[in-house]
């Protein structure tokens, strides 16, 4: 039987990094779930989730190890819930612009996605000066016409509350062609 493993590997961004910690998962004969990376100032953030069919205790005390000759934290979910092995595509992006964008306004713009069931996937900063850009990959839970419509709605009254210029699209190939958003 396998048992899904989560590892969380955190601390300041260097090369090697990744190469230590899937070299370490080779030997253990893994396999690989999941994985996701951010540098945010400097500081990595990489998960991996992946399953193993013997030891996961010996798995851990290598990944530890491991890591430890770069310097680098991690933490370990044996028995990780893998039932979401298959990341959903996100429904929608949104574009947050601010000047600034206040976590107060921020907050706002995620209580009305939560309150709507809406799930943020991914948040990625796209710009800083003069403004401050925020995208975040959204997924819609039931996403239809109606959902979507009542999606942009909340988003125009947030925005109008809060100060912020909100853009909502559909995700997909469509919108990836696309590099110029324009607000008025």
């Amino acid at each position: 039987m396998k048992t899904p493993v989560l590892i969380t590997v955190t601390g300041p961004d260097k090369p090697g990094v990744s190469s230590v910690l899937f070299a370490v998962l080779t030997r253990h004969g893994v396999e690989v779930l999941d994985v996701e990376q951010v540098v945010i100032r400097g500081r990595l953030v990489l998960g991996a989730l992946v399953s193993t069919d013997h030891d996961p205790e010996g798995l851990q005390e290598s990944v530890e190890q491991a890591m430890a000759t770069v310097s680098m934290h991690v933490e370990i979910e044996i028995g990780a819930d893998s039932k979401r092995t298959a990341r959903l595509e996100s429904s929608h992006v949104l574009i947050v612009l601010g000047r600034p964008v206040t976590a107060k306004a921020f907050t706002e713009v995620a209580r009305r996605l939560a309150s709507l069931g809406v799930n943020i996937d991914a948040i990625r900063g796209v710009a800083d000066y003069p403004v401050t850009g925020l995208e975040l990959r959204v997924s819609v839970a039931d996403d239809t016409l109606e959902n979507d419509a009542e999606l942009r709605s909340a988003l125009a009254d947030v925005s109008v509350r809060v100060g912020l210029d909100i853009a909502v699209e559909r995700a997909g190939l469509t919108r990836r062609a696309k590099r110029l958003v324009v607000f008025d």
